[in-house]
């Protein structure tokens, strides 16, 4: 499913609420880019409050996010009907 632009400026505006140091972009109209903070400021504890951010942000579009393995990029795709 195509990421719209609209999830960018949403996303990073709650990453940065958030405190986490995290800013999304577009790699390609499927596929987000995670920028992590630069490596003295990134902890475990903001890695999983950007992911919970992002995942809950598509979750509640009816959407469901996939993460690479190095959490570095991420797609979206319909939720299947026993994940709503």
């Amino acid at each position: 499913m195509k990421i719209e632009f609209a999830d960018i400026v949403f996303l990073n505006h709650e990453l940065k609420n958030q405190g986490t140091r995290y800013h999304v972009e577009y790699k390609d109209e499927d596929t987000g880019c995670i920028e992590p903070p630069g490596e003295c400021c990134l902890t475990e504890s903001m890695k999983k409050r950007a992911k919970e951010c992002i995942t809950e942000y598509y979750r509640e579009k009816g959407e469901q996010v996939m993460f690479s393995d190095d959490f570095l990029y991420f797609s979206i795709r319909e939720q299947e009907a026993d994940e709503k």
